[in-house]
């Protein structure tokens, strides 16, 4: 038996040991209708994939593997993503964080700075107990000055 090239896997899914492991658990209990299904567009892509010259030579179980793994992760996606919270690809926290302040916090943060003349720490106090948001009050004043300069 052949060694398991785990490195080729990890480059062709991003996936970790973990988030594999978690997948494997989500084939097992897939009907067996679904579990052709995956067969079926593993292949395909697996297919896909040998004509972009996608894997690694001499690495085919390893390739056919990975295929494999990012049908179950497709159909995740698909059909059930509260079955497996560790695979859904977040946004960076910062990210979320900022698009959640922009989109619903930024006109309480205008007011709060313009109408009630809070200072920065006491905006990230606030924001800390009222919308249970950490904010630091220098990210906090970035994304207000970001705002003022976007509206003029």
């Amino acid at each position: 038996m052949t060694m398991f090239d785990e490195q080729t896997v990890e480059r062709l899914t991003g996936l970790t040991a973990e988030q594999r492991s978690a997948l494997g658990e989500l084939y097992a209990r897939l009907d067996e209708g679904l579990r052709v299904e995956v067969h079926r567009r593993q292949r395909e892509l697996f297919k896909q994939w040998v004509a972009q010259g996608i894997g690694s030579a001499g690495r085919t179980g390893e390739t056919g593997y990975a295929a494999f793994l990012m049908v179950l992760k497709q159909l995740w996606l698909e059909q059930s993503p509260q079955v497996l919270p560790l695979v859904r690809e977040h946004k960076p926290y910062k990210k979320r964080l900022r698009s959640s302040l922009e989109k619903n916090y930024l006109t309480e943060l205008v007011r709060l700075r313009e109408e009630e003349g809070l200072s920065w720490r006491q905006l990230s106090d606030y924001f800390k107990k009222e919308f249970k948001k950490t904010v630091s009050h220098t990210y906090l004043k970035r994304i207000y000055e970001e705002h003022q300069a976007s509206d003029q």
